[in-house]
């Protein structure tokens, strides 16, 4: 492989043209098969490109060329080539061949001895089918007979640098001469597309990324060289002439690009350079808008910073490297020397296009043969670097292995100290767990204690009302029964006296008795006293089957199971086993709408609606000493909920203290007058509903408690409190 590079050095830089001939007359002898006469032609520069053939020929303004291969530069006009040969060989068909494929316009005149012209058209700017010859490079027939001559004008048009390399020989030698080229070319794309292959197969092997990033390297190198003698415009796109135009810009950019992720990775500058790998940022972007340029058609100043930015660019990742091998890591010393030649080829390249080196074969393929031992020595590096990745790995796993059997001796008198300080702190466990369970079985039976303080302070009210209640009609009974009985002991008389009355006596003497009592009786008024005291006693009975009644439905004794229930008829029993409390100094207000029934618990709703009426009354009595008391009970319903309120207007909640009222234990009474569990259980009395209270209120202003209960109540389970939810 060294060999076969070597001998493409050697080509270039024998392959030396001969000339001697006079500018603007080309001599032709056939002593040399093939000649280079760019130093015997005449140049036009055509600043608008619009000049015809005629113009052209009449132009004194051409002038002779000075260089084998005449460089003209960028340059967005258009450059007429006017040449005469003379064929003194014996071959009568030449060919002249322009071996720069990357030109955008090439239009070739054979001039006729009358004037008049033939005609040939090509350049990248139309599909590649159109050109007689399946080759990149322009190849055009003179048909010249042996000792005769003819003139012929070349007109060229390029965005790139425009440089004419000339080449006039017979049609064998011509060919000869392609084949020679295409050989080599096909040995340097040989090398990389074997390069590519090899880093391609080691990165699925090991899945290492350099490797990828050095396959795209590759394949942008590739693309780039072989644009450069239009083989692309040849094999991969020959009907995208866009392609074969930009391509010569966006290539070397790309290259760029890729060559700086591949140096960061390759490298590790990342660590090593970690301020430096910030300046690539700065190139990244000047090849952006060299590529942006190009895009744009604005082909000299993207041509121009493109190759301002890789001369740069070169140098930056030449100095990294250098630092970093200086740092001891042993890869840079492989990438070092492979970009040194690739910058070498790099910068000869670039120092003939600005016109500072001469164009020759040797400067033309500087950079193609700079890249291929570039590609070859990196492989190598990346092959040494699985060996240094290897030995690192290695040299882990022994220093792996020495503080594992560290580890695990360290493990082993761990466990012991750790077996000691467990055993220690599982006896310190078992016995605050024994601790822990007598106080939560204490908190337990407190927490009982209190819950039946507070069923014990509401029975207390509660009996209290209710034997308020029962006694009136109790004693009212009682005094008429008395009365009644004075009044029945009376008939009894007057009965024994009309009993007196019999066959032997005289009727007139105990009738005289008899009106007597009558009218000390007065009989027509104790008979409509009987009445009264009669209803009396009967309504005395009726209150007392009420407040018994309205006792049984607030207790609901026997339904411990969900139903449907009227929750007015609720609140109503509940009202009346309040009435005592009342004292008829607190007026109810009732705004009952049309609910229907519920499917809940009614005793527990009835115990929710005692507890807040309750709370509302002893507000009231705080607040106010008249009898302008009052409690609104409302209730409605919409498709989801029923809801239930009670606004009262006794002393209000405070603020500060309203997120606390349905906490446990929690309270505003003196000690001994309550246990604050009572809007604790009604809370979770309407919780267990899958209900929730809502509380407004104010300091001074009252309070509203509304409850939402919803219509249909499923998944309900019992509880400790005794609530038993049923799917309904």
């Amino acid at each position: 492989m060294y060999l076969k590079t070597a001998f493409l050095f050697l080509f270039c830089l024998l392959r030396t043209p001969f000339f001697g001939q006079v500018a603007g007359e080309i001599i032709f002898s056939g002593t040399h098969p093939r000649i280079s006469v760019g130093h015997s032609i005449d140049i036009l520069e055509d600043k608008t490109g619009g000049m015809s053939v005629a113009e052209a020929l009449g132009s004194g303004n051409f002038k002779a060329s000075t260089q084998i291969v005449p460089n003209l530069g960028l340059s967005s006009s258009a450059f007429w080539l006017k040449f005469r040969v003379r064929n003194l060989s014996s071959a009568n068909n030449l060919m002249l061949m322009l071996e720069q494929p990357n030109m955008d316009e090439v239009s070739f005149y054979t001039i006729q001895p009358n004037g008049s012209y033939n005609e040939e058209h090509l350049g990248e700017y139309q599909p590649f089918s159109k050109r007689i010859y399946d080759v990149p490079d322009y190849l055009f027939h003179l048909n010249i007979p042996v000792n005769s001559e003819a003139t012929y004008l070349l007109k060229v048009k390029s965005a790139e640098q425009i440089q004419i390399p000339l080449i006039l020989g017979t049609e064998v030698s011509v060919f000869n001469f392609i084949g020679l080229k295409n050989m080599l070319s096909g040995l340097y794309f040989g090398i990389m597309l074997v390069m590519l292959l090899y880093n391609l197969f080691i990165y699925f092997s090991i899945r290492d990324k350099s490797y990828l990033y050095y396959v795209v390297y590759i394949i942008i190198i590739i693309l780039t060289q072989t644009s450069l003698q239009g083989f692309p415009f040849q094999f991969l796109w020959p009907n995208i002439p866009w392609m074969a135009i930009h391509g010569g810009f966006l290539f070397p950019s790309l290259v760029g690009i890729a060559g700086l992720a591949f140096l960061h990775d390759y490298l590790h500058s990342r660590e090593f350079v970690p301020k430096l790998v910030k300046v690539s940022y700065v190139f990244y972007f000047l090849y952006a808008i060299s590529m942006t340029l190009a895009i744009l058609n604005i082909f000299a100043a993207s041509y121009g910073l493109m190759e301002i930015t890789a001369m740069f660019v070169s140098m930056y990742m030449l100095y990294i490297a250098i630092v970093i091998f200086r740092k001891g890591y042993r890869p840079a010393k492989y990438f070092l020397i492979a970009w040194s030649f690739f910058l070498t080829g790099v910068c000869i390249y670039i120092l003939k296009d600005f016109g500072i080196l001469p164009y020759n074969n040797f400067t033309r393929y500087s950079m193609q043969a700079g890249s291929a031992f570039e590609v070859i020595l990196i492989s190598f590096g990346l092959a040494d670097r699985i060996q240094v990745l290897k030995k690192e790995k290695e040299e882990s796993q022994a220093e792996a292995l020495v503080v594992l059997n560290e580890n695990q001796r360290m493990v082993k008198e761990q466990n012991v100290m750790l077996e000691t300080k467990v055993l220690k702190r599982t006896t310190e466990l078992q016995e605050t767990n024994k601790e822990l369970s007598l106080t939560v079985n204490d908190l337990r039976e407190t927490q009982t204690q209190l819950v039946h303080a507070e069923k014990m302070a509401s029975l207390g009210q509660l009996t209290a009302g209710i034997a308020h209640e029962i006694n009136n009609p109790i004693n009212f009974v009682k005094s008429n029964i008395k009365s009644i009985g004075r009044t029945v002991q009376e008939f009894k008389t007057l009965l024994r006296k009309y009993a007196e009355i019999t066959p032997g006596a005289l009727p007139d003497v105990k009738l005289i008795e008899i009106n007597t009592l009558i009218q000390e009786i007065d009989l027509a008024y104790s008979m409509d006293e009987v009445d009264q005291l009669l209803l009396g006693v009967d309504e005395g009975v009726l209150r007392t089957t009420e407040i018994i009644k309205g006792l049984r439905n607030f207790s609901r004794v026997g339904e411990d199971d969900m139903k449907a229930a009227d929750l007015h008829e609720g609140l109503d029993s509940t009202l009346i086993l309040l009435n005592g409390q009342l004292k008829g100094s607190i007026t109810v207000q009732k705004e009952y709408g049309k609910i229907g029934l519920l499917e809940c618990f009614p005793g527990r709703l009835n115990q929710v609606f005692m507890n807040i009426l309750n709370n509302a009354i002893q507000a009231i009595n705080d607040a106010r000493k008249d009898t302008s008391g009052l409690i609104t009970i409302r209730t409605c319903k919409d498709e989801k909920n029923i809801y239930v309120s009670f606004r009262d207007n006794g002393t209000g909640i405070p603020c500060e203290i309203r997120d606390k009222i349905f906490d446990p234990f929690f309270t505003t009474k003196s000690v001994g007058q309550g246990t604050g569990l009572g809007l604790s259980i009604a809370y979770k009395i309407i919780e267990k509903h899958h209900g929730n209270i809502a509380v407004e209120s104010e300091k001074g202003s009252g309070t509203l408690f509304t409850l939402c209960l919803p219509i249909g109540i499923a998944d309900l389970q019992p509880d400790s409190s005794g609530i038993r939810n049923v799917n309904s």
